[in-house]
């Protein structure tokens, strides 16, 4: 092959590298005019099929794994005979080129490319990857500062615990130490008493012929930890035998100052020998690292202060002379342009469109144009972004003036990351900056104070201002319906849809609140509307309630398992519970049992949104009330102030031990087949009912799941009608049903005999 050579509509510019798998070269894709990186295999190494498999494995695992930090794969085709797999060109070093080059980067730098790396991988163990070779020649920082996983030539997708008895340790392998071995010959990637990855970041228990798992993956990001924070590798011996020694039998040597002794102990935390004693996941080793980010970027702004105030105070005299001087010729004192200032707006509105990958993609653009752009900065975090994204928004702004810092954004910003959404919604107190408001209202809101985000955003949808519209009319529905405010939801509902005719959250959204008022015809004649307009995971569980909601759970299910599908893992477990109360209620528990079940053990059993999950296993099956309210319990109390929990999973509990004890079938139960209306509970068991009943109402179990948000009156009205008092049953549901006429399964409680 040679430049300027054609593979399909791929144009070949220039060749990037040679290795074992073939060659990487610079392409143009004529199709898309952009250029890629082509990894293309040789014809004679084609004919082996393993080498065939991993390329295939590679590309698998890397489209299995979206993420910021990992190299997207574009496509995998076949051209004259030659297997190419089609990827993102990354322009910049690898992490070895640039320890080789330039030594170890600052502590902040070097924690901003951990916290990244370990997101990526965390994100892909989450999804049954793992990488398996994980080093610094696998690692790439581009020019703009990003870091990028590269090679996922080994990983494996699957369980990420796998135990099998330990087999003999292989006869050693003869390359270099920080070279990948060869691959073991079986499909999967895996064979019992083989070597896969790269000597130097082998765990102990590999090399001893454990097979890898998540805790082997930890000890070679610690080993890859150490290097970048030091310049070297942990373990220094000169032969494979040697090292191997060293590694399973001495521990690494801790990092000594200038890196501080926190981030020297997580860093040995991740190199323990034991894996019982490691840092157990990914995801832990990459919270400990964003707590280690914060921790010293604060430390630096605290030394810097004094100097800092000082500073900031003859800064602001002299701009009282600038704006005075202005003020008297008449002129204007608004800032001057800056570099990033256009794709900010940008930026501003594609997140008020909810295109927020699009928003922080614009936002990340203006950051390299203008690396400590206050405003981009607050909104990197404010829009959501990675914890990658947080770190570096925490090392930038530790290098600007207190009085940037001190700007009502990003202080709040820097607030959300270190102390959470309450403490930061306390610095935008401003009735005057309706910019402030909003984001006051959306911190309310993502704390959980749903209160105070509806008061919040029933100023702002007062003042109709433009900016932001998209974002209040849909935050503002979602508070109305939980607050059971239909009339005012079904309004804002309209304002959104007229205001965003062609995009099909605000069609949805407004097909949702006609629902939830009753009109049927028209809620499912929009919401159709905005499966047409773009079918996702979104908007077919928006028609899938709309239609369980007229009183057609058959039909729903399929839209249901359908949006399952295609959900993201942080909304997997809401459609889980959505679809499995479908399928009890179709009478198939064998079903709604199968659907529940990777919250229980499987692949959703970590994922904090699983309270909702957690609840519909419990209507199925009372039996593991206990347990699953405990899971619940551990949710709440694993909540922290930056991280607060998904929904209110206490109120979850409360109600899962309320199912222990008294059903009444939520209203809905009574049309499943061979219902049985429940008898009354024991005298003493009364109170104890009606207190867990009157626990709040979970906030996306209100909006997600059908019939949710009319659960617990309706278990109070069963209970009150098994205690022989129908009168107050009726009077507990006749509001609601005042509210939204066409709530159906209000009035079968109501009326049941």
């Amino acid at each position: 092959m040679t430049p300027g050579a054609s593979l399909g509509p791929y144009r070949l510019i220039d060749r990037l590298g040679r290795g074992a798998m073939g060659e990487v070269w610079r392409a143009h894709d004529a199709r898309l005019d952009r250029e890629v990186a082509i990894k293309v295999l040789p014809a004679e190494v084609a004919a082996d099929a393993d080498r065939r498999a991993r390329m295939l494995r590679e590309a698998r695992a890397a489209a299995a794994i979206p993420h910021p930090n990992v190299v997207t794969v574009f496509d995998i085709d076949t051209v004259d005979d030659r297997d190419l797999l089609v990827m993102e060109l990354v322009a910049g070093e690898t992490v070895a080129q640039h320890l080789r080059g330039r030594g170890a980067p600052p502590l902040a730098t070097g924690l901003a490319w951990l916290i990244a790396i370990t997101d990526a991988l965390a994100h892909a163990h989450e999804r049954g990857v793992l990488h398996r070779d994980i080093k610094a020649a696998n690692v790439m920082v581009t020019t703009a500062g990003v870091i990028k996983v590269l090679d996922f030539g080994l990983a494996k997708r699957g369980g990420l615990e796998v135990v099998v008895a330990p087999a003999p340790a292989p006869a050693p392998v003869e390359g270099a130490l920080d070279a990948t071995l060869p691959s073991p010959t079986s499909l999967d990637g895996t064979v019992a008493g083989s070597l896969v990855g790269t000597p130097m970041y082998m765990a102990p228990e590999q090399i001893a012929g454990a097979p890898p798992d998540a805790r082997t993956e930890v000890f070679a990001v610690g080993v890859l930890a150490y290097e970048i924070l030091s310049g070297g590798p942990p373990f220094r011996a000169a032969t494979l035998d040697a090292l191997f020694v060293e590694i399973t039998t001495t521990d690494a040597p801790r990092l000594s100052p200038p890196i501080p002794p926190d981030v020297a102990a997580l860093v040995a935390a991740a190199l323990a020998r034991d894996p019982a004693a490691r840092t157990p996941t990914m995801a832990a080793l990459h919270g400990a690292l964003v707590a280690a980010a914060a921790r010293h970027a604060g430390a630096r702004a605290r030394r810097r202060w004094p100097l800092a105030v000082a500073a900031a105070v003859a800064v602001a005299a002299v701009a009282a002379l600038v704006v005075g001087a202005l003020a008297l010729r008449g002129g204007d004192a608004r800032p001057a342009p800056r570099p990033g200032d256009a794709l900010v707006a940008r930026a501003l509105d594609e997140y008020d469109l909810f295109y927020t990958d699009k928003a922080l993609s614009s936002i990340r653009a203006a950051l390299t144009a203008d690396p400590t752009h206050p405003r981009a900065l607050a909104y990197a975090v404010l829009f959501g972004g990675t914890d990658a994204d947080r770190a570096a928004v925490v090392a930038r702004a530790a290098t600007l003036p207190a009085a940037v810092r001190g700007e009502p954004l990003l202080a709040a910003a820097l607030a959300l990351i270190e102390r959470g959404p309450a403490a930061a919604r306390e610095l935008l107190a401003d009735a005057g900056d309706r910019e402030r408001g909003f984001w006051a209202a959306e911190l309310a809101f993502r704390a959980g104070d749903y209160r105070a985000a509806l008061t919040e955003y029933r100023a702002l949808a007062a003042a109709e201002a433009p900016r932001f519209r998209g974002r209040i009319y849909d935050h503002y529905t979602a508070v109305l319906l939980w607050a059971d405010e239909v009339d005012a939801a079904r309004a804002i509902g309209e304002r959104y849809h007229q205001a965003f005719p062609g995009e099909a959250d605000a069609v949805g959204v407004h097909a949702t609140t006609l629902a939830a008022a009753g009109d049927y015809p028209r809620a499912t004649a929009l919401a159709e509307e905005a499966l047409g307009l773009h079918r996702s995971e979104d908007t077919l569980a928006g028609l899938g309630k709309v239609v369980a909601l007229r009183g057609e759970p058959a039909a729903a299910i399929s839209l249901y398992e359908q949006s399952l599908a295609l959900a993201p893992p942080a909304r997997r477990p809401v459609r889980r519970a959505a679809l499995a109360l479908l399928q009890w209620l179709a009478g198939d528990d064998a079903a709604a049992a199968a659907t529940v079940a990777p919250c229980l053990t499987g692949s959703d059993a970590a994922a904090p949104e699983r309270g909702l999950c957690l609840w519909a296993a419990a209507v199925l099956d009372p039996t593991r009330a206990d347990e699953l309210a405990a899971a619940l319990d551990g949710l709440a109390a694993a909540a922290t102030p930056t991280r607060p929990a998904y929904g209110d999973p206490a109120a979850l509990a409360a109600l899962v031990r309320a199912r222990a004890g008294f059903f009444g079938g939520g209203c809905v139960g009574r049309r499943r087949p061979g219902w049985v209306p429940p008898a009354a509970p024991a005298e003493d068991a009364v109170a104890t009912l009606e207190r867990a009943l009157a626990q709040p109402l979970d906030f996306y179990g209100a909006y997600h799941v059908p019939f949710f948000a009319t659960w617990a009156l309706c278990e109070q009205a069963a209970l009150a009608r098994a205690l022989g008092e129908r009168d107050r049953a009726r009077a507990l549901l006749a509001p609601a049903r005042t509210r939204a006429p066409g709530r159906w399964w209000l009035a079968d409680e109501a009326e049941a005999e």
